[in-house]
C-alpha cells in the first residue's frame, strides 16, 4: 500500500466515523401571536415557502390619475435612495455569489525566477563562490472540509442577507411609492383650498366694490367698508401663502422623482377624487405581503446562521493540501519529466488557546440573533399598528365627512339668508362677515377631510404590503 492511499484510507475513515455535522441551532420562524381578524381574536402566522410572496403591484393605478401614475413610475426609475437600495441589493447578491465558492477547492498557479550567488567558506578562511539558477512553476490546491457545516452556515447567513436586501428594496419602493402619493395629494388639496379662496376672494372683490358705491351715496358708513376691505386682504392673503406651499410641494416631487427643483411644473388641477376601497385583508396576508416584514425575518435566518458559523470554530479544521508543478535550475528542462514535483496530505488544526475569544465570539452571535429577533417582532408589531390605525380611520373620516358636509350646507344657507336680510336693511354687515368667514371655513374643513381620506387610504395601501 502507497503512502497516498495511507492517507486517502485514513481520511476516508475519519469522515465516516465523524460524519458532516452542521453545528449551530437550526432555524425557526419567531412565533408571534396575531389577531385571526383585525380586532378580533388569534392565530399564530408563520412564514410561507419561497416563491409564494405576493406579486408587486401598481396600487397607485387604483386612483385614476395619470398625473400620479407618471411622477410614481418616475420615482420608481430614478430616486437616489432606491438606486441606493438597488446597489445594496447588488452587493449582497455578489456576497452570496462569492461565499457558496467556498464549497470549492482553491486553485493557485505562480510561476517564480531566481538567480542566486552562494559563498562556501574554507577552512582557511578562503571559499568559493557559486551562481545558479533556480526557475519554478508551482500549482497548490487548498481544500476545506466541510464537516461541521461552517461553510454550509455561511452560505445560509449569505443567501438569507441577499434576500433581505431584495425585501429592503421592494420596502423601500413600496414606502417611496406612499410617499409620492401622500405628497401628490396634499398638492391636490392646496389647489382645492386656492380654489376655495379664489371664489372667497372673488365674492368678497364684489362685495367691496358694491359697498365702495353705497358709502359714495352716503347709504353705508366708513366702518362696513373697512370690514369688508379687511376680509378682502385676508382672503388674499392666506391664498398667496398656498401659493409658496404649493412651490414646496411641486419641488418635493420632483427631488423624489429625482430631479432637481429648478423648474418644476404640475398642472394645477382643484379636484379631489373619493377615496379608493381598500380591500382588508387578515392579519398573515398582511405580514405575507409587507417586504418589510419579510426582510426583517430574513435577517433573523442570516443571524441565526451566524451563530453555527461561531459554533463551528470550536471543532477542528481538517483541509487537504496539494501542490505540483515544475522545478529545475535550467529554463531549457523546466516542463521536462524530471523537473515534475508534487506533494499531498491533509492539514488537521484544532484550536487550543483562544478559547474565550471563540466563546466571545458566539455569544456576540446569539446576542445578534435576539436583537434580529426582536426588531422583527417590533416589524409586526408596527405593521399591525399601522394597519389598525388606518382601518379605524377610514370610517371615523367616512363619519366626519358627513358631518362637515352637513356643516358646511348651513354655512352657505346662513350666508345667503345674512345677505339677503343686510340688503333688505334687517341686520349690519357685520353679520354677513361672519356668515361669509364662516362658509369659508366650513369649505375648507370639507376639503381637509376629504384630503385625509385620500392620505389615510395611502396608508392603509402601504400597511397591507401595497397590494389588493
Amino acid at each position: 500500500m502507497t503512502c497516498t492511499t495511507r492517507i486517502a484510507g485514513g481520511l476516508g475513515l475519519f469522515w465516516l466515523l465523524t460524519g458532516c455535522q452542521m453545528v449551530g441551532p437550526d432555524y425557526q420562524v419567531p412565533e408571534v401571536k396575531l389577531p385571526a381578524s383585525f380586532s378580533q381574536s388569534g392565530v399564530t402566522w408563520k412564514r410561507v415557502g419561497a416563491g409564494k410572496e405576493p406579486r408587486v403591484r401598481a396600487w397607485w393605478r387604483r386612483y385614476d390619475d395619470p398625473t400620479l401614475n407618471a411622477i410614481i413610475e418616475e420615482a420608481l426609475e430614478y430616486n437616489q435612495e432606491l438606486a441606493g437600495g438597488a446597489a445594496r441589493l447588488r452587493q449582497a447578491r455578489a456576497l452570496s455569489a462569492s461565499t457558496r465558492s467556498l464549497y470549492f477547492p482553491s486553485i493557485d498557479l505562480g510561476v517564480r525566477a531566481e538567480r542566486s550567488r552562494t559563498r562556501f567558506r574554507g577552512q582557511g578562511g578562503g571559499g568559493d563562490t557559486s551562481i545558479q539558477n533556480n526557475f519554478e512553476v508551482p500549482v497548490t490546491l487548498d481544500y476545506e472540509l466541510d464537516l461541521w457545516g461552517k461553510v454550509a452556515r455561511q452560505v445560509e447567513s449569505a443567501e438569507a442577507r441577499e434576500m433581505a436586501a431584495r425585501e429592503g428594496l421592494n420596502a423601500l419602493a413600496l414606502a417611496m411609492a406612499g410617499e409620492v402619493a401622500q405628497t401628490y395629494w396634499a398638492l391636490r388639496a392646496v389647489d382645492s383650498d386656492r380654489a376655495i379662496l379664489a371664489r372667497a376672494v372673488e365674492l368678497r372683490q364684489r362685495a367691496f366694490e358694491l359697498l365702495q358705491k353705497q358709502q359714495a351715496g352716503g347709504a353705508i358708513s366708513g366702518l362696513d367698508l373697512a370690514r369688508a376691505e379687511s376680509e378682502l386682504a385676508s382672503a388674499d392673503a392666506e391664498r398667496i401663502r398656498l401659493d409658496q406651499d404649493r412651490v414646496e410641494l411641486v419641488n418635493a416631487l420632483a427631488v423624489l422623482s429625482g430631479s432637481v427643483a429648478t423648474g418644476s411644473r404640475i398642472p394645477v388641477d382643484p379636484t379631489l377624487p373619493e377615496a379608493p376601497r381598500v380591500p382588508v385583508s387578515v392579519p398573515a396576508d398582511v405580514l405575507r405581503q409587507r417586504p418589510d416584514v419579510r426582510a426583517a425575518e430574513r435577517r433573523v435566518a442570516a443571524a441565526n446562521a451566524e451563530i453555527g458559523v461561531a459554533t463551528a470554530a470550536f471543532y477542528p479544521s481538517v483541509s487537504i493540501g496539494a501542490s505540483g508543478g515544475f522545478d529545475s535550475m535550467d529554463l531549457g528542462n523546466l516542463f521536462s519529466s524530471d523537473s515534475l514535483v508534487w506533494s499531498l496530505g491533509p492539514n488537521v488544526t484544532v484550536p487550543l488557546t483562544g478559547q474565550k475569544y471563540l466563546r466571545l465570539q458566539r455569544d456576540a452571535a446569539v446576542a445578534a440573533h435576539e436583537e434580529a429577533t426582536a426588531d422583527y417582532r417590533q416589524t409586526v408589531l408596527d405593521s399591525m399598528r399601522e394597519a389598525e390605525n388606518a382601518i379605524q380611520a377610514i370610517p371615523i373620516l367616512e363619519r366626519s365627512e358627513q358631518a362637515q358636509r352637513r356643516a358646511a350646507a348651513a354655512a352657505s344657507k346662513a350666508f345667503e339668508l345674512s345677505t339677503r336680510r343686510y340688503e333688505g336693511g334687517l341686520v349690519s354687515f357685520l353679520d354677513v362677515v361672519v356668515a361669509e368667514r364662516n362658509r369659508l371655513e366650513a369649505e375648507r374643513a370639507l376639503n381637509a377631510v376629504k384630503a385625509e381620506q385620500l392620505a389615510v387610504s395611502v396608508a392603509l395601501f402601504r400597511a397591507m404590503g401595497g397590494t389588493w
